[in-house]
């Protein structure tokens, strides 16, 4: 742990600070630029020399292909900065300032050395006022994201030495992903991970979105890595190993209804069928019935086919969930709710999602497409007897 700053350094750091900024490390052996830095700024010791803005990190050739990347593709910046070898608020700022003119936008006004004038802090402080996000005020006016913080930090402060009301929220109080989350929800979060929970179901019990999530366990995984420690079930790297919980599992509460399906000599798909278990799971879950049954000196009954379920009854709108995103949302369910209150429950919301659907006005071209699947067809023509002298005339 650093040594406690002693009154002589303090004073030695209020003499040259204000004239050589960082350069008065050479004064303060010991210390390093980014502790002068910021014990200047606890002290509030101001600095009056000029240097030049620093520049994006990239620029040329790979500047263009992160915009691509970023503007075609998708990307997001932590990828990025990945791919380009820089960090990610890095990859962020070079991006977004480039991008800023080409969006038809407007720079803040720099002067000779790239730092904003006193026109381009009012601009950013006016942004600030309108309650904007850090990365909406970037693109608009070609900053950076340590920019906007620190005029945000410095108009805040500015505004409680004048009694005046304080800025609203960034975004407004909106819930966005690259808001700053409370210190109390930081460590829910990574209670959570730390739990052995992913990032998504992390996200979904503490309200976080999941982008949020994501670097709050990026940052968790570099500091237990310098402890030599790992999240569980993840190797040093943050790669997933083993699972806790997931909705890709088969909920016990299925397993339990699909084995007394079995026992009451139901064949393996339509108990399948009637559980939502995927064929592949049913089979694996039946093997572990029967080898559990024969452990004990019982043999699992043999199936009644008279009991599958066939046909029409195969037909069902509402029954079982459709694809992985069905079958994940089923079990969410389920944890909250027995299984028979689960599947009531889904089958009558997919029922109102039906009704809605048919009660729904359909477009020309979702007229055609049913048209297309044999779903209706064209109505007759009508005859118009009372038209017919008429067309004779034209005739």
């Amino acid at each position: 742990m650093p040594a406690r700053w002693s009154p002589s350094e303090i004073e030695i750091l209020r003499e040259h600070y204000p004239t050589l900024g960082a350069d008065c490390v050479r004064h303060l052996p010991g210390r390093s630029e980014k502790s002068i830095h910021q014990k200047a700024f606890k002290l509030d010791i101001g600095c009056g020399k000029v240097v030049p803005a620093p520049r994006p990190k990239l620029s040329g050739d790979a500047l263009e292909e992160a915009i691509r990347l970023r503007e075609e593709e998708s990307w997001s910046f932590a990828r990025i900065g990945e791919k380009f070898g820089v960090a990610e608020a890095s990859a962020c700022n070079a991006v977004l300032i480039a991008l800023c003119p080409r969006k038809g936008f407007t720079p803040a006004q720099r002067d000779e050395h790239g730092n904003l004038t006193f026109e381009g802090r009012e601009r950013v402080r006016l942004a600030l006022r309108k309650g904007l996000k850090g990365v909406d005020i970037q693109l608009r006016l070609g900053v950076s994201a340590s920019c906007v913080a620190e005029q945000r930090r410095r108009y805040r402060r500015d505004l409680d030495a004048r009694g005046k009301a304080p800025l609203p929220p960034p975004g407004g109080g909106e819930d966005y992903s690259g808001r700053k989350l409370p210190r109390e929800k930081v460590r829910e979060v990574e209670g959570l991970l730390l739990d052995g929970f992913g990032t998504a179901r992390a996200s979904a019990q503490a309200g976080v979105e999941i982008s949020s999530c994501k670097r709050i366990r990026n940052r968790l995984i570099r500091r237990l890595a310098r402890k030599g420690e790992t999240l569980p079930g993840c190797d040093r790297h943050g790669r997933r190993i083993e699972v806790k919980d997931s909705a890709a599992f088969v909920h016990p509460a299925q397993v339990t209804a699909f084995r007394g399906l079995l026992l009451d000599r139901v064949p393996v798909r339509s108990a399948a069928y009637q559980a939502a278990i995927g064929t592949c799971s049913a089979y694996e879950l039946r093997d572990q019935l029967r080898d559990e049954m024969a452990a004990r000196g019982y043999c699992l009954p043999q199936p009644d086919l008279r009991r599958a379920v066939r046909g029409a009854a195969r037909q069902d709108p509402t029954w079982p969930p459709r694809g992985l995103t069905g079958y994940a949302a089923f079990r969410d369910l389920l944890r909250s709710m027995p299984f028979e209150a689960a599947r009531e429950k889904w089958r009558a919301d997919r029922r109102a999602e039906i009704s809605a659907e048919a009660r729904r006005p359909k477009t020309f071209e979702e007229q055609l497409a049913r048209i297309q699947r044999g779903e209706i067809g064209l109505a007759p023509s009508l005859n118009r007897p009372h038209l017919a002298p008429l067309i004779g005339e034209l005739a």
